[in-house]
């Protein structure tokens, strides 16, 4: 598994911060928020699951086994406590580890997200053929009206353009692994009741992909959350709103 922990790499952290990409990403998504916490003194464990980035295969195709293999590593690095920060995919994989071993993590945050994570069959169609249709969809639905057109707050990122060539980057049935592991996994809603984390939800306002109402019945099944609702942004948060985004961040981990 390819991680990124920035030059200085582990350093002994008590409470490491483990950020876990969304569907045909890497850890590249995370790169502005790892960096400013390292600089802050924090350790930083950015993962390309496996098959993704610069990690090798085989691709996992459910929640339940890439967050397995995410504890084996874990245990491997014998990093015993951490936080841990999901993006839309990623965000269902934190929330697995935080229920299956909820002593271990001090703090959960889940970005873009929603359960059941539902995926249209046309979508799954689409990347079941590798269609580039699939990234596409993907890549618009994933951002708010005002980003499809410009609109960035942080100058020279072109954001949508950016997520559809980090997309193309992955291999054959990357895509469609992902999709069928969000919408397979089926019971997250008993997973929240287990966690025991200091969680928070940061949901977009314009978000098609993972809209906000379909995160309630996961809010009410936390037996303790925040919530934060980033107003006029899309699915992809990290892009859109990074410094809104890494605000939250800073007030729980």
């Amino acid at each position: 598994m390819h991680i990124f922990s920035g030059t200085r790499g582990l350093q002994g952290d008590a409470n490491p911060i483990v950020f876990i990409h969304g569907t045909g990403m890497d850890h590249t998504v995370w790169t502005l928020f790892a960096r400013y916490f390292l600089r802050h003194g924090r350790d930083v464990l950015s993962v390309d699951l496996p098959g993704h980035g610069k990690s090798k295969g085989p691709l996992l195709d459910s929640i339940e086994s890439l967050s397995s293999n995410l504890l084996n590593y874990l245990d491997s690095r014998n990093i015993n406590k951490f936080s841990v920060v999901g993006h839309s995919m990623g965000s269902l994989i934190a929330l697995e580890a935080a229920s299956t071993q909820p002593e271990r993590v001090n703090s959960l945050v889940m970005i873009g997200t929603a359960l059941p994570m539902a995926v249209s069959e046309a979508l799954l169609d689409l990347a079941k053929r590798n269609d580039p249709g699939a990234i596409d969809i993907l890549t618009f639905m994933g951002y708010s009206n005002n980003a499809r057109i410009g609109n960035n707050k942080n100058p020279g990122m072109w954001m949508t353009e950016g997520t559809r060539r980090l997309m193309q980057r992955s291999s054959k049935d990357v895509i469609f692994k992902d999709l069928m592991a969000c919408s397979n996994y089926a019971d997250g809603l008993e997973k929240a009741k287990n966690v025991s984390a200091n969680t928070l939800l940061i949901l977009g306002e314009n978000d098609y992909l993972t809209p906000r109402h379909r995160a309630k019945d996961l809010i009410n099944n936390f037996e303790s959350v925040k919530v934060k609702e980033i107003r006029n942004s899309g699915h992809t948060m990290m892009v859109e709103n990074p410094n809104l985004v890494l605000d939250y961040l800073s007030e729980i981990l």
